[in-house]
């Protein structure tokens, strides 16, 4: 598994690493503290993406969270992980619906949630996928369609 950190507070981003090594020992990291630099960059393919949504907010001319949110999933296929320092709900909801898998504002939970949201990701990956679960809606009206057909067709003499 790869997981590329890009947040520009270095301390944070060597935190995280250090904490998520622990659990996913077999994982190989790539930390960036800028946006641009990640996504021009091509050595590293990620798996998991984990985003600050604030980074380079110092920085006039920088993309902000959801630009940087936007150019990685042109780039890559990985799921990505938008962190922040503010609990916004309609950030969140923005990020969510622009293609970030998960939301976790920095706090005392965080390195926890992290987690937590990169083990959902890799157990939605190893779980197969059934073809006649994707609608069942879709076969429960079949169903019903084809017995009133038989009913129909039964009654009809």
């Amino acid at each position: 598994m790869k997981i590329m950190i890009i947040d520009d507070n270095v301390p944070m981003a060597e935190m995280t690493k250090d904490h998520l090594s622990q659990k996913f020992s077999d994982a190989q990291f790539s930390i960036f503290n800028d946006g641009m630099k990640a996504i021009e960059q091509n050595g590293f393919i990620p798996d998991v993406i984990i985003l600050d949504y604030q980074l380079d907010t110092l920085n006039p001319g920088a993309l902000n969270g959801m630009q940087i949110l936007m150019q990685l999933k042109k780039k890559f296929t990985a799921h990505v992980i938008c962190l922040s320092a503010q609990e916004k709900p309609e950030v969140s909801a923005n990020l969510i619906k622009a293609g970030a898998f998960d939301y976790v504002v920095k706090n005392q939970q965080a390195f926890n949630k992290i987690e937590n949201s990169i083990s959902r990701i890799f157990n939605q990956k190893l779980q197969p996928q059934k073809k006649d679960s994707k609608n069942p809606v879709i076969a429960g009206l079949i169903l019903i369609i084809l017995a009133l057909v038989i009913y129909i067709l039964v009654n009809k003499s």
